[in-house]
């Protein structure tokens, strides 16, 4: 075979290779976006990171969760939609940093179907800032550049993360096969061997999740604040945007760690965001409304029933029927526990 013939062949199977990819991530991409179960898969831990990006745009959401796995297994689409009436989005991933909930959040609000941005402040915890961002992470896949101008040619990486990524591709299979597995009027509720945002708490787990966890703390650090106040600034003048951000529910044996290990670090937390929250809300038109669910309250400190938990799936780890109580506190609408968690700003 010729030199010249030889390249031919080469790059004939790269391009049928990569017809191949694309044509797959294609067409799982409209199997997902259309089944009912597809938005549970926004709970679930893979590439989410190169994908979501990309999930929201053509979602066009009006309710965005920011954050963390928290958020990532604590707000399933499927509940939320059907509770609430609207549409939403979960755009938590795991073990994020200050600087990408940042910059999710920044993606959502520059989309205009987006109303209400939803952030768990867990996400700016931690004193590290070696790690801007996590595998996956690109800024070109957002809406805006972190300066906050329209990212260039942002139509064509998404079209290359859609289509062309090892990531979307990842994504896109582990996806198509928990959808498969689910039986005719089965939802991920039903599966929690697949979608472990319904899976639950045991004993076993608590006691494990106590020694893994026993050094844990819950403080904020300087890099930390200052992505945390650069997300306010980017709030200022968004008088169309509610914003509601939060502390966590963590189980109460977990906050007690917290405050075991550095309880004026746990406090300093608190009292920072609080105060920056107050400073955005007396200066800035587009206001934040602040709750702390990190403290003595129904869920936190809620028990074990036969053996399991019926709002855990571990001690910082909350399932989505929470999410749902959550959110109804949060934003106030019918049979919401009033007793659930403290409201920082108003009245």
């Amino acid at each position: 075979m010729s030199a010249k013939a030889y390249l031919g062949w080469v790059l004939t199977i790269i391009a049928l290779a990569v017809l191949a990819l694309a044509a797959f991530n294609a067409a799982a991409e409209h199997l997902i976006l259309d089944d009912s179960n597809g938005p549970s898969l926004q709970t679930v831990s893979g590439f989410e990171r190169v994908l979501k990006p990309a999930w929201l745009d053509s979602i066009e959401p009006e309710i965005v969760f920011v954050g963390s796995s928290r958020m990532r297994e604590g707000f399933d689409p499927v509940l939320v939609d059907k509770a609430f009436r609207v549409r939403s989005f979960d755009y938590g991933v795991s073990s994020i940093t200050a600087y990408e909930a940042r910059r999710f959040a920044e993606d959502a609000i520059a989309h205009p179907s987006v109303k209400t941005v939803v952030m768990a402040l867990d996400a700016f915890s931690g004193t590290n800032s070696a790690q801007k961002t996590g595998p996956g992470f690109d800024d070109l896949r957002l809406k805006v550049t972190p300066e906050g101008k329209p990212t260039p040619r942002r139509a064509l990486w998404l079209f290359t993360t859609r289509y062309l990524s090892g990531g979307a591709a990842g994504m896109h299979a582990l996806g198509l096969y928990d959808l498969m597995q689910l039986r005719p009027g089965q939802t991920a509720a039903d599966r929690p061997d697949l979608f472990e945002a319904y899976g639950r708490m045991t004993m076993q787990t608590m006691h494990h999740d106590l020694v893994n966890r026993n050094r844990r703390v819950f403080v904020m650090g300087r890099w930390q604040r200052g992505e945390f106040r650069t997300f306010l600034n980017d709030l200022c003048g968004r008088r169309d945007l509610r914003t509601i951000l939060f502390f966590p529910p963590d189980n109460a044996a977990i906050i007690a760690l917290y405050r075991k290990n550095d309880a004026a670090g746990f406090d300093a937390f608190k009292s920072a965001v609080l105060a920056d929250v107050r400073r955005h809300n007396a200066t800035c038109d587009g206001k934040v409304t602040l709750f702390d669910f990190m403290n003595d309250n129904a869920i936190t400190g809620s028990p074990l029933r036969q053996g399991a938990s019926d709002d855990y799936i571990d001690l910082v780890h909350f399932r989505p029927a929470v999410g749902v109580r959550l959110l109804r506190r949060m934003l106030g609408h019918g049979n919401a526990d009033g007793g659930l968690g403290v409201k920082l700003t108003g009245p």
